[in-house]
């Protein structure tokens, strides 16, 4: 589906890697949570300066693997991770998503990490662009009365959490965040997408009537722009958790385990 040598080469990401640095922060959040104290880690993703910083504020030895040689990280990877239970921690950042199989991808992390470790992700989900992909569908179908796919789909939270569990990971957790971006034209919007290397990476892609866009803008601006006449785009990123399975952990009961149904124990909260 995705074009592996365009996001292999983000040369201008730096200057819109706003995204890619707040859903850092969130992972790194989270991981101040974790009462485990991890001296190594491996980090996946892109790394520009602003990343680096990110990082470079965590007491973790960093292992740092991009898909993008220019990123000049410890390790040039781009789906397949060559570590073998090496890691007590590893982290993604909006790389999963972009992958023909996202499972077969965690797969991959689990298997960079040590018995018990932990992995933490953030990879884009089901909403992101929604508005765009409603001005390019409703241009494209007005000016051709038809419509081929501009925008990849995205998968929902759920669907996020069942990789996890698919993929092997013990005790998985996915939730959402979601973002809105202001822009003053939609030809503004994809100038950032493009700089974060996503314009043009489906490998079945339909060139666009020379009309598109314009057509695109205005009904962006009729349907989706605030009072001020800014338009409004929504990004939604999907954070991942889980474990390296190891016979410590806690597993949930057997089923029919209970010694009290759930109804008595309601009842046993409150009467009523």
């Amino acid at each position: 589906m995705f074009d592996r040598a365009k996001l292999r080469h983000r040369p201008h990401l730096a200057t819109a890697d706003f995204l890619h640095t707040l859903v850092a922060g969130e992972l790194v959040d989270r991981l101040s949570l974790v009462t485990r104290h991890f001296e190594r880690g491996l980090a996946v993703g892109p790394l520009t300066p602003a990343l680096r910083e990110i990082w470079a504020g965590m007491p973790i030895d960093w292992t740092f693997a991009s898909p993008d040689a220019a990123d000049r990280p410890d390790v040039v990877a781009d789906i397949a991770m060559p570590f073998r239970r090496a890691f007590p921690l590893a982290v993604s950042i909006n790389e999963i998503h972009l992958a023909d199989d996202p499972v077969r991808v965690l797969g991959e992390m689990r298997g960079t990490l040590q018995a018990d470790g932990l992995f933490l992700g953030a990879v884009a989900a089901s909403g992101t662009l929604a508005e765009l992909v409603d001005a390019l569908l409703y241009a494209e179908a007005e000016i051709s009365g038809g419509a081929a796919m501009r925008v990849a789909p995205f998968g929902d939270v759920r669907r996020w959490g069942d990789a996890l569990s698919r993929a092997g990971f013990a005790l998985p957790v996915a939730d959402e965040i979601r973002v809105t971006v202001r822009y003053d034209s939609l030809f503004a919007l994809l100038k950032d997408i493009g700089a974060m290397g996503l314009r043009g990476i489906l490998t079945e892609r339909s060139p666009a009537p020379r009309a598109l866009f314009a057509a695109a803008d205005a009904h962006y601006r009729a349907h989706h722009a605030d009072a001020d006449g800014r338009l409004r785009a929504t990004f939604a990123f999907a954070l991942l958790s889980g474990w390296a399975p190891d016979p410590s952990q806690q597993k949930p009961s057997k089923r029919g385990s209970a010694s009290m149904r759930l109804e008595d124990a309601l009842k046993a909260i409150d009467p009523e």
